[in-house]
Formats: C-alpha cells, structure tokens, sequence
C-alpha cells in the first residue's frame, strides 16, 4: 500500500519553495493544505507571476491568509504519511519541495519519499513514458496538490494492474 504526495510551488527554480502540497491514500482519501510562506525559518520570497497566472492560480496573498504554519504541515504529513511504508511522487521537484518544506519547519519528514518512475522501474519494469501515458489517459492536470495527487494514484493503480 501506498501513498502518493503532490506539490504545488511558487515557481520552478532553485528558489522556488512549496505553497501546497497534497496527498492521497489507498483509500481514496485525498486532502491539500495551503502553506504560508510567512510561518518559514528561512526566507521564503521567490514569486514567478507567470507559474501563479498559468499553473497553480493561488495568489501569494491567498497563502498569507488561508495557508497552514510550516511546522504544522510537516506534523500533519508526518502523521498521515509516516503510517506508509511507500510514498510517492511524480517529480524530482516534489523531493525538492518536501526538502524546503521540513528544512524551514527545522523537522524531518516520517516517511521516504520516491520518484514513482524510479519506483515502476524497479518495481515494474515500466519506463517514465509508460507512467506519463497512463496519466495523460486520465485527461489534464489542474496543478492542484490533492487532486493531481489521486490522478497520479489512478494512473500508477492502471499501471500496477495492467503489469
């Protein structure tokens, strides 16, 4: 059984940071928390208009706002996600982020995360294309963390499945 993760960030650089982040579980549970820049240790202020205008659409003061603490994010995944020998994510950006994330908290996560293409691989035998196929037959992402996260869980279930 496993668990897959999702990030959305304020942009794609080394100093992008993660805004939301997303997960869904074997049971179909899904959930996503907003995360406040404001509540990171370090100084979390990259902001790419473009990324927030095209992508993921969540203003940096919606964040200030509604956005969950760090270190209330970190204890959350923590909970949730430490219970799951496996979790998943689809993009070595999502490791980045879960890095950036549990650094500002001053936490480490209680879980290992891995790339799902590297996890079909050896797992499956299947290639990144054979993952990216599966995804696009479940039609476009919307670059929201909980619900890009139960698309990545369907196309990795078709993919387990269908091997």
């Amino acid at each position: 059984m496993w668990a897959i993760v999702d990030f959305e960030a304020s942009g794609l650089s080394e100093h992008s940071y993660p805004i939301e982040v997303g997960y869904s579980l074997p049971d179909g549970t899904s959930n996503s928390m907003l995360i406040n820049p404001l509540s990171a240790s370090d100084k979390w202020s990259h902001w790419d208009q473009e990324v927030q205008r095209n992508i993921h659409k969540i203003s940096r003061s919606m964040l200030e706002k509604q956005g969950m603490q760090v270190i209330d994010v970190c204890q959350h995944l923590n909970t949730i996600l430490g219970q799951y020998e496996l979790v998943l994510c689809d993009s070595e950006w999502d490791l980045f982020w879960l890095g950036r994330l549990y650094h500002a908290a001053h936490m480490r996560p209680s879980f290992f995360l891995t790339e799902v293409s590297h996890w079909l691989k050896h797992q499956n035998g299947l290639s990144r294309v054979h993952f990216k196929l599966a995804l696009d037959n479940l039609g476009s992402m919307k670059y929201q963390a909980g619900y890009d996260a139960k698309q990545i869980r369907l196309a990795i279930d078709t993919l387990v499945k269908s091997s």
